[in-house]
């Protein structure tokens, strides 16, 4: 079986240098497992890492820092990309990654993307438009809470799954239900998982206070570096505010500050709040997988927290 290492915690706990500097010793390829990464555009607010596109062995291929960083930058921000596109796109890359006899490393915080490599993921039906667009409309009609209301009806297991605003997993899962006239919750359980791999999960993880100290530092880059203007510039493209992509942390709260709704002091305190509550429940996600491997790196400097990584990924790599 096929061995991956997933590299995975809370938003700004440094997953990205880490990974990076443990892949040019383990002579590694990065998988996102970022929901928010994948999109073109959008770089300063979704933190994605700075690299640029390069032709290799006749391959587009995103680099950052000399290794490549597959999964992120290539999406039309228009667009939605589910956990079983992530699952279908992440396998042909771990394949390609493995014929190399390089280490398929999955990187990121997005918890569902990374519990279908773990888990393997159900085949459900394939995105029907017909039925999206209804909910779509019914959602422009009465709002995200009509069809979290509705969902709760078809199937009160699922909703209890789903945060009231997550958007998209609501939708997927009403699309699912109206499709198939089965509660989304039983047909996961009647479908075939597909293959899993041999996994190494592991989770960072850092004090609660000097996180947010790391959020509050990381959200005054963002707007040092453009996160006003990177907004601006999308919607001088054409798009408009309700695009998936903006659904990003973040984004809402400079979209209102644009149109002079809120103070950029207001837009500051908002974007440090809604990252905290995301890890709060990435955090609530992750302590309920028992596979994870906790490394709380709080007291270790950043090449103590490398070391210890990368022996534990050693020992794994070559255990009998």
């Amino acid at each position: 079986m096929t061995k991956i290492v997933i590299l995975t915690g809370p938003t700004g706990v440094g997953k990205t240098e880490i990974a990076t500097i443990i892949s040019q010793k383990l002579s590694a390829e990065i998988i996102s497992a970022d929901s928010r990464q994948v999109y073109k555009y959008l770089t300063i607010g979704t933190n994605k890492p700075i690299g640029e596109w390069k032709i290799v062995s006749k391959d587009k291929v995103y680099i950052y820092n000399d290794i490549p960083y597959h999964l992120v930058d290539f999406l039309d921000v228009t667009q939605n990309y589910d956990a079983g596109t992530f699952y279908q796109d992440a396998t042909e890359l771990i394949k390609k990654i493995s014929s190399k006899a390089k280490l398929p490393l999955i990187v990121g915080g997005t918890g569902l993307y990374i519990k279908t490599l773990t888990d393997g993921i159900s085949e459900l039906p394939k995105r029907n438009d017909v039925i999206r667009n209804y909910l779509l409309n019914l959602k422009e009609l009465y709002g995200k809470d009509y069809l979290y209301t509705m969902l709760k009806n078809l199937d009160p297991k699922r909703a209890q799954e789903i945060h009231p605003n997550n958007i998209h997993r609501i939708i997927r899962s009403l699309e699912i239900i109206l499709q198939t006239g089965k509660p989304f919750s039983e047909l996961v359980k009647e479908t075939q998982k597909l293959p899993i791999y041999d996994t190494l999960l592991l989770c960072i993880y850092i004090e609660k206070n000097i996180l947010k100290k790391r959020i509050i530092e990381r959200t005054e880059w963002m707007f040092k570096n453009g996160i006003i203007e990177e907004t601006k510039q999308l919607l001088s493209k054409g798009y408009n505010e309700n695009i998936p992509a903006f659904s990003s942390i973040g984004y809402k709260w400079i979209l209102k500050l644009i149109k002079n709704e809120i103070d950029i002091d207001t837009a500051k305190q908002n974007i440090v709040k809604d990252t905290m509550a995301y890890i709060k429940r990435q955090l609530i996600w992750f302590k309920k997988d028992k596979k994870i491997q906790w490394i709380d790196c709080s007291n270790y400097s950043l090449k103590e927290t490398i070391d210890k990584i990368y022996q534990m990924i050693y020992k794994y790599l070559w255990k009998k």
